[in-house]
């Protein structure tokens, strides 16, 4: 089986690899964008203004923001089947 999961991924690699480009870069955005949005949460809660609590609260209401995630999501993310 990982014979055949290796021989799969090297002819993807050599016929196509834009593909992999592409999913390395959509799996380096999310590793990156996620951890860095839970870090700004986390300064912004810790900080005694009000301004970067409404800063941040309005960036993360943006249709930029909302967009990019739902793309991340949906291009990054594996979806299990409910139980």
């Amino acid at each position: 089986m990982e014979e055949l999961l290796k021989l799969s991924l090297q002819q993807l690699t050599s016929q196509a690899p834009w593909i992999v480009a592409i999913l390395l870069v959509m799996g380096s955005l999310r590793a990156i964008l996620k951890p860095l949005t839970e870090l700004l949460k986390v300064i912004v809660k810790q900080t005694p203004s009000p301004k970067d609590d409404a800063w941040l609260s309005k960036a993360m209401e943006s249709k930029v923001y909302k967009t990019l995630c739902f793309i991340l999501d949906w291009v990054g993310s594996v979806k299990l089947p409910k139980k």
